[in-house]
């Protein structure tokens, strides 16, 4: 059965309220979607601020768990 024949047996009260109530869902999940987005981008910001900031200490760091694994590795 799909959602159509589902809603054609539905009094049109019941419909009625499901598109209110499927409308202020729909509404949520943009705002939500939006929420994302807009922190996804501050957290990138925070990132790539920091890293340009702090390039010398991630390459000491990359090359001390190099030659970690080098010295484990012989």
């Amino acid at each position: 059965m799909t959602v159509e024949e589902y809603l054609e047996h539905q009094p049109e009260e019941e419909t009625a309220d499901s598109k209110q109530i499927s409308s202020i869902l729909d509404s949520e999940v943009e705002v939500w979607h939006r929420v994302h987005w807009r922190l996804s981008e501050e957290l990138f910001l925070f990132w790539y601020i920091w890293l340009k900031d702090n390039t010398k200490m991630v390459e000491g760091f990359v090359e001390e768990v190099k030659s970690a694994l080098n010295t484990r590795q012989t």
